[in-house]
């Protein structure tokens, strides 16, 4: 008998985007901390973390939380003092600034892809 084992919610790589979880998002947030800069991801308050992540995935959903997460890498600039990033940080210092274009552009996709959405048959019958 064939196994059909789920992947496990801390596996990012095999698991759909869309599902992540707050364990999904640390396991990320860990393997890509350490890919980018090289060291081990620190933060001072799992907790809060976790509650920040939770919050973010509700109002949101996940792909723009990994969307927002991604940005935020992508425009962090290490420096000696400051050598990695944390999801702290991130929603405290950068969520101001970087989340509502993550926003905007989700809106643009999704107005896009509704234009570009056929007229079904009860809709023509509306008109």
């Amino acid at each position: 008998m064939m196994s059909t084992k789920k992947p496990s919610v801390r596996d990012w790589r095999n698991f759909s985007a869309d599902k992540w979880t707050v364990t999904t998002f640390r396991a990320y947030l860990f393997d890509e901390h350490e890919r980018r800069y090289g060291i081990s991801y620190v933060t001072r308050n799992h907790a809060i973390e976790g509650r920040w992540l939770k919050t973010l995935i509700a109002e949101h959903g996940a792909e723009v939380v990994r969307k927002f997460i991604d940005a935020c890498f992508a425009e962090y600039r290490p420096t000696p003092q400051y050598p990695g990033l944390n999801f702290a940080f991130m929603y405290s210092y950068q969520r101001a600034r970087i989340l509502p274009r993550i926003l905007a552009e989700q809106a643009r996709r999704e107005r896009a892809q509704a234009i570009a959405a056929p007229i079904t048959e009860e809709e023509i019958g509306w008109l």
